[in-house]
């Protein structure tokens, strides 16, 4: 089936989203101590973990072990205890790491603050622990043995003080399995793993599944008990996935698709030409704005209310966030539905707060960062449907009192422009002069 210039350049965007390189690390866990964001734990059971955070039960962290009974460590982790027996020690309340107390508080230190730099810049909650790994080998380098997470659970590093140990909880119920794997997996190697069972998961089972799906594989193996907690993100790889025409079909057909990868130009004229009159375009009828607009701004609301297509741009501090909230409110009165998506997670916020500050907050469901479990969804919709009905206002006398304002405002600006007598000289020019020659 041939392809038109259209589809390979979105293929080419797509490649461009997607690592299956062996710097991914979802698919090469960097080796221990060589990456600040990943940190190899050992000696656990990673299924006695995951049952236990899921829970709700949080966890320490222990530096390798030291002579003599357990002890506080440096920086609020503790020595292990040597005379604790293995099986003991992968059942207790710490996850262990092969590092000396030091170098394990200050890398507990380093992910923590880049978790929260990265939820706070993006919205996206990376930091997660990751349960199980394939043992997995490059073609290009079989003298190589690499780890690939099977799991990840996402979580949260918690430290009250610095004199206080580090406590590692559970974020959220939801198990994601390692979608870049199932792809490097189907793509390179013809593996098709079995659906992922996100709704009854069951470390063991998950484990026996990909060891059978890859057991064909020399020097393969699974290693079910591997635990590493680090920053993990599928975000380019779920855009890669949406960006796929077999998952949304139509997409390549997409007018807007078509004008921002292959170049083609939009068939749709303005709806708005670039030199509109506010006031002639918009009557007062639809001067239904909840935050003060100048005409700008009222004209680019107003352009997308008739479906247009506009690119609003501007230093910081020129309203576009302003903007943004008025076009969102005028969607949410005419019963229309909204997406909105921001790099930043500043710039969700301010528009959200704008939004909640007018009384539309109940309208807004966020699916960001911590916002973006199930739960957080049914708790968010649960209470918009609890919200009583708002009363729809009289509009009448306002409107006929604005439109009388508008009208005279308008007429004096007339007046001020049109030529004095026979002169041909504007109002407005005239009242300069006078003013001049005084």
């Amino acid at each position: 089936m041939s392809t038109g210039p259209i589809e390979a350049a979105l293929d080419a965007a797509r490649r461009g989203l997607l690592d299956l390189s062996t710097r991914n690390r979802l698919l090469s866990l960097p080796k221990p101590g060589r990456s600040r964001g990943v940190l190899r734990l050992d000696g656990e059971d990673a299924g006695f973990v995951l049952q236990a955070l899921e829970a709700g039960r949080a966890f320490g962290f222990e530096a390798a072990a030291a002579q003599g009974p357990a002890r506080r460590g440096s920086g609020g982790v503790r020595l292990a205890d040597a005379a604790q027996s293995p099986e003991d020690a992968r059942r207790d309340n710490r996850l262990r790491a092969l590092l000396p107390p030091e170098d394990l508080a200050r890398r507990l230190r380093d992910l923590m603050q880049d978790a929260r730099t990265a939820r706070e810049e993006t919205g996206i909650a990376t930091l997660s622990l990751a349960l199980g790994a394939l043992a997995w080998r490059d073609p290009a380098t079989p003298a190589t043995e690499r780890l690939a997470p099977l799991v990840l659970l996402p979580v949260t590093l918690e430290r009250q003080g610095v004199s206080q140990a580090f406590r590692l909880r559970a974020a959220g119920p939801e198990l994601e399995e390692n979608l870049s794997l199932r792809q490097k997996l189907l793509a390179e190697f013809r593996i098709a793993l079995p659906d992922f069972p996100a709704e009854e998961f069951d470390l063991a089972t998950w484990v026996q599944a990909v060891q059978a799906a890859v057991g064909g594989q020399e020097g393969w193996r699974v290693e079910a008990d591997a635990l590493a907690l680090g920053l993990f993100s599928f975000q380019k790889f779920l855009m890669w996935r949406d960006l796929d025409p077999a998952v949304n079909p139509g997409l390549v057909a997409h007018p807007l698709v078509r004008a921002l990868v292959g170049g083609e130009r939009l068939e749709a004229p303005p709806p708005l030409p670039p030199e509109a009159d506010v006031d002639a375009e918009i009557p007062v009828e639809r001067l239904d704005h909840v935050l003060e607009l100048d005409g700008s701004q009222a004209l680019a609301a107003e352009a997308v209310r008739r479906g247009g297509h506009v690119v609003i741009q501007g230093p910081p501090g020129t309203g576009k966030s302003q903007t943004i909230a008025a076009i969102i409110a005028q969607a949410v009165l005419d019963g229309r539905r909204v997406l909105f998506v921001a790099e930043k997670l500043a710039a969700l916020e301010v528009v959200e707060r704008r939004l909640a500050q007018l009384g539309l907050g109940p309208a807004c469901l966020e699916l960001h960062a911590e916002k973006q479990s199930k739960r957080a969804v049914l708790d968010g919709l649960r209470a918009t449907f609890a919200e009583p009905p708002v009363p729809a206002p009289d509009r009448a006398p306002v409107l006929a009192r604005l439109g009388a304002l508008r009208g005279r405002l308008n007429r004096h600006a007339a007046a001020m422009g049109a030529p004095v007598g026979e002169s041909g000289i504007a109002l407005h020019a005239v009242v300069g002069r006078l003013a001049a020659g005084r």
